[in-house]
């Protein structure tokens, strides 16, 4: 968790924003419960835009690109990954009320949001390298359902998988923490880190908006031996086909740039905006794609080519020759060949940690956890 990142104006206009497309009225809490649906279910027509998952279908507002393109995310982000030459996702928002006895629907996120998961493939290693990230617009905290995590979880990856394996989305929930937080906190994780949302239980809504990026060059984050053009997690591919092949192709810089210029969705399978129950903010026709992108932001969306010169700082880690099953810390190996144990759990680099003011805890170590 990064304190001050982005600046109070900065987290009031986008949260501000939420708060209009979603309808939700500060003085009127009837308003943070309007719809029930779930936003997931493609047989709708038109989709809902918001519901009991807190997720917001809201991907191109103005106040989401400052913060794309906002140079201190950026240098966090820069740090994490040890190269400035990176993409950024157009990924979307929450709105997440307070469980309400008047709104029994909304204590069920649903399954795609209950519990804790990982949005990357953990079946085999190395793990690719991968970092998400969540903005706190307000002050964020565990009561509120603040983002959870498991501390140490990249390290027993096959521990942990036979867990939810067996036990379902909450069977880890008793080892994980709140990354609680102020507003205009930047929150880092592995994708690695088995992660998901709490449940609100105060009087107040959370409001957050994801921002992600990942590296223009992702073979040194994908392990030996791997093509380069390979995708490091779901969200660099761009699609749910990942979760049935993680061997998919990543998205090329041409579709990134697509994704800005028709203001598509962080994946094909997510409702685009004309397809939704309520017009973004910027509503008109047709919608133009944010037209202020600075330097920076045109080279996180694609649009211009990073510099050449730019050079990791850091010696990828050791990993196998092939792909195999995780072993993870802890775990012997036991029933494999002996050559196949110990295999090193993720393709991680040694992190920078510049703006971040600390030492690295190891090869594997990893913000937000």
């Amino acid at each position: 968790v990064i304190p001050g990142v982005v600046a109070p104006a900065l987290c009031a206009a986008a949260a501000s924003a939420i708060r209009t497309f979603v309808g939700a009225d500060d003085a009127d809490r009837e308003t943070w419960y309007a719809n029930t649906k779930d936003i997931y279910d493609d047989s709708l027509e038109p989709r809902p835009a918001h519901g009991p998952c807190g997720m917001v279908q809201l991907s191109h507002d103005s106040s989401f690109w400052a913060l794309r393109q906002l140079p201190s995310i950026h240098d966090c982000f820069h740090d994490v990954y040890g190269t400035e030459r990176l993409w950024v996702t157009t990924d979307r928002a929450h709105f997440k009320p307070p469980q309400s006895s008047r709104h029994p629907a909304w204590a069920d996120a649903g399954p795609v949001h209950s519990g804790l998961h990982w949005d990357v493939n953990t079946h085999f290693a190395p793990v690719p390298f991968a970092v998400q990230g969540v903005v706190y617009l307000e002050d964020t905290t565990g009561a509120m359902g603040a983002l959870r995590v498991v501390p140490g979880s990249r390290g027993r990856l096959a521990d942990l998988a036979r867990s939810v394996e067996t036990g379902g989305a909450y069977a880890a929930w008793k080892d994980s923490v709140a990354a609680e937080g102020v507003a205009g906190s930047l929150v880092l994780w592995h994708s690695a880190t088995l992660h998901g949302p709490g449940k609100n239980i105060s009087e107040t809504p959370r409001v957050s908006a994801y921002v992600a990026m990942l590296p223009v060059d992702a073979a040194p984050f994908l392990g030996p031996r791997r093509p380069a053009d390979r995708a490091l997690s779901l969200a660099d591919s761009g699609t749910l086909a990942y979760d049935d092949d993680p061997r998919r192709p990543r998205l090329s810089q041409d579709a990134r740039v697509e994704r800005w210029r028709k203001r598509l969705p962080l994946l094909d399978e997510d409702p685009r905006e004309d397809e939704l129950d309520r017009a973004p903010l910027d509503a008109g026709s047709p919608r133009p794609p944010f037209p202020d992108l600075t330097p920076l932001g045109r080279r996180l969306v694609g649009l211009d080519a990073w510099p050449d010169e730019d050079e990791y700082v850091f010696a990828p880690a050791a990993a196998p020759a092939e792909e195999r099953p995780v072993v993870g810390r802890g775990d012997s190996g036991r029933g494999l060949p002996r050559d196949q144990r110990d295999v090193p759990a993720l393709a991680s680099p040694a992190l920078g940690y510049r703006s971040f003011g600390v030492a690295p805890a190891g090869p594997t170590a990893a913000a937000g956890t």
